[in-house]
């Protein structure tokens, strides 16, 4: 991929020294000890504070997918936050196509808005950013478990990245690293003794499979079903697919008043 400069005003803060940088395995590793500091335990949110200092983006996160849900695990700033969390409370987006078609995707405004309409409203409307990159991540010697997603406040990321170079000198790493945070993970026996990163992520993702049960119980269907009317309810509702659920399980909103 051939890459050309943007218009000024389209480039983040700090892109020329960050372009220099672009594809460097070291410059990432650097960058992540320098998150970490002394005694720091690797996480996701580091990682991806590391990722974007060294590319030409505003922004990043990490997050596991599956079929029909994925799970944020970690951002370089709230805005990110606010972004991945769209994707999860829609169910569309450039991450779980990505992963999906096993292959990288960059979509400037134009063709974000054209393929996601309501996600790039919502996009646009509650965070910074115009433009988007995933990058599916693999296990050693495994099929795609997470994803690497990368932002722009421009409207145009297409022309900043080289998908391949990316891939192999900076996604590559951080999907090894990744795996290694969660290999942690999966060693700890007490489910309180885990990082409060994982607590988090997964009790959100808890909370929704909770509120699906609960939806099923209340009319028949598969479970994709239930979790796309909890969907469609938090959006038209302009809120967060987690928070919808947390106030199923609370009982502030019924299962069975979630209407078709």
């Amino acid at each position: 991929m051939t890459s050309t400069p943007s218009p000024a005003g389209d480039q983040p803060a700090g892109s020329d020294q960050k372009s220099s940088l672009v594809g460097s395995t070291a410059a990432f590793l650097t960058a992540l000890a320098q998150e970490m500091g002394d005694d720091a335990d690797l996480t996701p949110a580091a990682l991806s504070r590391a990722i974007e200092q060294v590319l030409p983006v505003d922004g990043a996160g990490l997050s596991t997918v599956a079929s029909t849900l994925r799970v944020p695990l970690g951002a370089s700033s709230d805005a990110v936050t606010q972004a991945e969390v769209l994707q999860t409370s829609l169910g569309e987006g450039p991450c779980l196509e990505a992963a999906k078609a096993h292959a990288p995707m960059v979509l400037d405004l134009v063709e974000l808005t054209s393929r996601w309409p309501a996600y790039a409203e919502e996009l646009t409307g509650s965070t910074p950013f115009r433009a988007v990159a995933s990058i599916p991540l693999y296990a050693p010697g495994r099929d795609v478990f997470a994803a690497l997603d990368l932002y722009a406040t421009g409207p145009q990321l297409s022309d900043r990245l080289d998908l391949a170079e990316v891939e192999e000198r900076v996604a590559a790493p951080a999907a090894a690293l990744l795996s290694v945070c969660l290999e942690q993970v999966r060693d700890v026996q007490n489910h309180a003794a885990t990082p409060e990163w994982y607590r988090s992520a997964t009790g959100r993702r808890h909370n929704v499979w909770v509120a699906v049960g609960m939806v099923m119980a209340t009319r028949p269907g598969p479970s994709r079903d239930a979790l796309s009317l909890l969907r469609a309810h938090a959006y038209t509702q302009g809120r967060s697919l987690d928070a919808l659920a947390a106030d199923v399980i609370d009982g502030r909103v019924p299962s069975s008043d979630l209407t078709d």
